[in-house]
């Protein structure tokens, strides 16, 4: 599904969406629970488990960035949709959880990979932290609609349908988050970031596949990488065009700064 680049919508914008998601209902079948086979359980169980590990975090050290810039810019809105954002993925992460216990899934409190990746988001500024997560987000978007079709089971089937549609909203916030908290960096710094970003995608392709082959194994592991680094190239453009759509107001980077998170 294509991401539309059409331009920034207002922070206050993303704060109403978050708001209004976290009311749908998605009707999910709880009660329609179905055993899985012992076969389906063991292809599963492990994969499920580091994802919904993935979907949890406090994100202390992203949403204290997001406080500073949102001070900066003089836009509460802005870390508004921060909070709602992690609140969001939070809820993901209890969706997941409470599948997991109607399986019979053991939850796990942190792998190697998560903890890695969980430092190198710390590092740097809101804009960089946002680079970072939106590669969580690409995974995600190759991962839950293979995750719906390897049990077919009704809780999973409809919990992945949300987590789908939500993660591909997420694509385009932090989307956005990169552009409007790197619109003062210049053009060699993100450049630099860039190819940071692909290098980072590419490893993570290469790292996922590895662990979770038993849900992503139709794809293959070359299938899978490209897919992802297509994603990411995507990414990249998009957030580029959102640049030259604000510097092309002709005013300085600080203050289409201040008109685009309004």
């Amino acid at each position: 599904m294509p991401v539309n680049f059409s331009g920034l919508r207002p922070t206050a914008w993303w704060a109403a969406y978050f708001k209004k998601n976290a009311g749908k209902d998605w009707d999910i079948p709880w009660a329609d629970n179905p055993p899985l086979t012992t076969g389906q359980h063991a292809r599963v169980a492990a994969s499920i488990a580091e994802f919904q590990r993935g979907e949890s975090s406090e994100a202390r050290n992203y949403l204290a960035k997001s406080a500073g810039f949102a001070a900066e810019a003089a836009e509460p809105s802005f870390h508004e949709a921060s909070v709602l954002f992690v609140a969001e993925e939070n809820a993901h992460a209890e969706l997941l959880l409470r599948f997991m216990r109607q399986a019979g899934m053991e939850p796990k409190q942190g792998t190697f990979s998560d903890g890695i990746f969980r430092r190198i988001r710390a590092v740097s500024d809101i804009g960089w932290s946002s680079r970072v997560l939106i590669i969580a987000e690409l995974v995600a978007q190759e991962y839950y609609p293979l995750l719906k079709t390897t049990t077919e089971h009704p809780v999973l089937c409809r919990v992945c349908e949300k987590l789908i549609q939500d993660e591909f909203a997420h694509i385009r916030f932090q989307i956005e988050r990169i552009a409007r908290a790197e619109l003062t960096r210049g053009a060699g710094v993100r450049w630099i970031r860039e190819g940071m970003q692909t290098i980072l995608s590419l490893g993570a392709a290469l790292v996922v596949y590895r662990e979770h082959r038993g849900v992503l194994g139709p794809l293959g592991c070359i299938g899978f990488v490209r897919r992802i680094l297509r994603r990411n190239n995507r990414v990249i453009t998009g957030v580029r065009r959102l640049h030259e759509q604000v510097l092309n107001q002709g005013k300085s980077p600080r203050l289409c700064l201040a008109s685009a998170t309004r």
